[in-house]
């Protein structure tokens, strides 16, 4: 099997199955929302985006801004929400 699964259309499969994997996650309370923004935060400090780390403050506005809405989208109102 190669190394990576190919996409499938609608986006990389990979990045879909994380998603739904940490939706479910928070959905039984295993994370919480802010568990979740605190491990994205951390995540894109270390984007190399313009030769270099993000400062916290780039990092937390990635995360509100593009981040955030794709892991807590379908659960961030509703921590019953099975995504």
């Amino acid at each position: 099997m190669a190394d990576r699964i190919p996409s499938l259309g609608r986006g990389d499969i990979e990045s879909l199955i994380l998603q739904f994997l940490v939706r479910k996650l928070v959905a039984k309370s295993i994370l919480s929302p802010d568990d979740v923004r605190a491990l994205l935060v951390d995540a894109a400090t270390h984007l190399n985006v313009d030769g270099g780390e993000q400062t916290p403050q780039a990092a937390r506005a990635i995360v509100e801004e593009d981040l955030a809405p794709l892991f807590l989208d379908a659960t961030s109102g509703d921590p019953h929400n099975n995504g």
